[in-house]
């Protein structure tokens, strides 16, 4: 599993974020230790036992030059220079994952970090307004804000993340500074995915909490960063979906540790949400309801092949389920970010041969798919969810013989007029 971990996890090779080449972040060989690593709290295989001199201020990396692409999914350049440290962390204790190979992602009790006043920025929004926009829950809210936090402290690929998502979520906020935060989050990113990476070998009981939430974390970078073209979440151009991948990077790690995963602090409460449903919301279930069973109609009329058949109709009698929670759940007034456990479980569950009919890119997957996006476009609320709904349908379209076209027409009337 470990194999499989490190290749879910090493995201900065397929280049689904624009960041910058390895090269733009090698050893300047500044002693005992590199200016990068120390700046971003790695260890640095460079490092030598001598007295630690105050540490140098990072030059910041440029990226590449990338095609032009739609709002924020485009690459952007810092416009603010250099970072200035302001003051200093240290850490006496060191982490339990510092034993592992490749980068380090925990001070040693002799290496000193720096941190900037745009970090403390990020820092400072992150605790007292990104964290709410990821859940309504206020035990979930209490995670989100105090122990991620607390587990960044300890350990730094945590704290990377969660500055990431404070970028992202200020470059939304303020489009005027958009190129700067931007810039931010992908630096972070960065450093955060490529320290988590490191840490996989040593996923345990212990640990497996701190790396699930990581792991979720990245997905919503994902989602934070827009999206991109040609990636449509289960399919994409060519290949395996990027945003899949970091999916099943999930599913592992709830599959090898689930009880530890979902006990104590991330342990599911009980389940007191109402379940009757508005006069509105029940309209608009039948209606949802009624268009899906043309599909089901449609599928058990026109596939021959048992198996294929039997596939299909199950996505679908799944995704009935999902339509019922979801207009109930909306009834008693949650907000989008709360639909993402039912929207991205439906994904959890299809089977691999069900995924690989929607890479291929087969017409009753993608007609199926479209009736389950019209459920996603009620998350636009969600900050980092904005604009997906009607960029899965773009791609679904562009990938649907047009003999389906009409079977796509409710969706396409439901996602855009809303």
């Amino acid at each position: 599993m470990l194999g499989i971990l490190r290749h879910l996890f090493c995201f900065r090779q397929r280049q689904f974020i624009e960041l910058p080449e390895t090269d733009s972040f090698q050893c300047d060989e500044k002693r005992p230790a590199c200016s990068n690593c120390s700046n971003h709290l790695i260890e640095c295989g460079y490092h030598i036992t001598a007295e630690t001199p105050r540490l140098q201020s990072p030059k910041r990396p440029e990226l590449p030059t990338e095609r032009p692409c739609p709002r924020r999914h485009r690459p952007h350049r810092c416009a603010t220079g250099e970072l200035k440290p302001t003051f200093k962390l240290s850490k006496t204790q060191p982490s339990q994952f510092t034993q592992s190979t490749g980068t380090q992602c925990s001070l040693s009790s002799g290496l000193i970090g720096t941190i900037s006043l745009s970090d403390l920025q990020l820092l400072h929004h992150y605790t007292i307004d990104t964290y709410q926009t990821m859940t309504s829950g206020p035990d979930l809210q209490n995670v989100w804000q105090k122990h991620l936090v607390q587990w960044g402290i300890e350990l730094p690929y945590i704290l990377h993340l969660v500055l990431a998502l404070s970028a992202l979520h200020l470059a939304y906020e303020k489009p005027d500074l958009q190129d700067q935060y931007i810039q931010q989050a992908d630096n972070h990113f960065s450093f955060g995915v490529r320290s988590v990476t490191s840490v996989i070998s040593e996923l345990n009981a212990d640990s497996c909490q701190k790396v699930y939430m990581s792991a979720v974390m990245i997905c919503f970078i994902y989602f934070g960063r827009g999206p991109r073209p040609g990636e449509y979440l289960i399919f994409s151009d060519s290949g395996p979906a990027e945003w899949l991948v970091l999916m099943r990077g999930v599913r592992l790690i709830v599959t090898s540790h689930h009880a530890k995963v979902f006990s104590g602090i991330l342990e599911p409460g009980p389940n007191d949400r109402s379940r009757d449903l508005t006069a509105e919301m029940r309209i608009k279930l039948h209606e949802h309801t009624v268009h899906t069973e043309v599909v089901q109609q449609i599928v058990e009329r026109d596939i021959s092949d048992d198996e294929i058949r039997g596939r299909y109709l199950a996505a679908i009698e799944n995704l009935f389920q999902i339509m019922r929670e979801v207009y109930e759940r909306r009834s008693g007034g949650c907000p989008g970010v709360d639909l993402m456990d039912l929207l991205m479980g439906w994904v959890y569950r299809l089977p691999e041969e069900m995924i690989g009919s929607l890479e291929r890119k087969e017409p009753y997957s993608l007609v199926i798919l479209a009736y389950w996006v019209v459920l996603l476009k009620y998350m636009d609320s969600a900050w980092f969810m904005d604009g997906w709904a009607e960029h899965m349908l773009s791609g679904i379209s562009t990938y649907l013989h047009e003999d389906f076209h009409q079977w796509i027409e409710w969706p396409l009337k439901q996602v855009y007029q809303t």
